[in-house]
């Protein structure tokens, strides 16, 4: 699997990054504390690289507003929405930037592709199943997205390890060029978050994006990005 540019930053099975989440609905002080935490967090565990901004507001305006806020910190930029035009509202906040574009409505990925290609922002690509996400890269490619990561849809720790191992298994055969993208895995918050993406990560993750993680979480997973980023030196 090739590595991708986001944001100025590189991400790779060999350049492993995680990120952690903001949502949009946060305001005022409390927006300010939360992307003080992370950039603190940041500051401890170097592979800690991107801030994921969360669209759950499903407005425009205080989409673009937080991520402006967020661009203001360093870290690479995550935007998450199911609406694409909730992401070119915010692309335009942030001139100059790449963020990767992660569009959670399956049913747009066209629309996004097409941004991306506008853009050259790249486009994470969602899918329940292995098939899924080989059919959503053929509509994200025909589409012109200047670059593209997997979004595997898991629900526990076991989806993440059988379809990052079928992933693996395509790219090794060569039977699928689709599946020969980084995976990306978003997971939730606490131990639970942590165990999923600790599996994708022994198998190919190359970017996590988490809701929320402690200090010692993120230490666990910067630990283990290191372990591995050793094995392939």
């Amino acid at each position: 699997m090739t590595g991708i540019e986001i944001d100025g930053r590189v991400v790779s099975p060999e350049e492993r990054a995680f990120g952690l989440s903001v949502s949009d609905i946060l305001l005022g002080d409390a927006l300010s504390d939360r992307l003080s935490n992370i950039v603190e967090l940041a500051g401890d565990c170097p592979r800690l690289r991107f801030i994921c901004v969360r669209n759950d507001s499903m407005d425009p305006s205080l989409f673009s507003a937080v991520v402006a806020v967020a661009a203001g910190t360093g870290l690479g930029l995550v935007l998450e929405s199911a609406d694409p035009v909730c992401l070119r509202s915010a692309i335009a906040s942030t001139p100059g930037s790449t963020p990767l574009l992660c569009v959670t409505d399956p049913d747009r990925i066209g629309e996004t592709a097409v941004l991306s290609a506008v853009t050259s922002c790249p486009i994470s690509v969602p899918g329940s199943d292995t098939e899924s996400l080989m059919d959503n890269v053929d509509i994200a490619e025909s589409n012109g997205a200047t670059g593209i990561v997997l979004c595997p849809g898991y629900t526990n720790m076991k989806d993440c390890l059988e379809i990052n191992t079928d992933l693996q298994r395509l790219e090794a055969e060569h039977s699928f060029p689709q599946a020969c993208h980084p995976i990306m895995t978003r997971t939730w918050s606490g131990e639970y978050a942590l165990s999923v993406a600790s599996v994708s990560v022994m198998r190919h993750g190359a970017l996590i994006i988490l809701d929320d993680l402690d200090r010692d979480g993120c230490r666990v997973l910067q630990a283990l990005m290191d372990d591995f980023r050793a094995l392939h030196v």
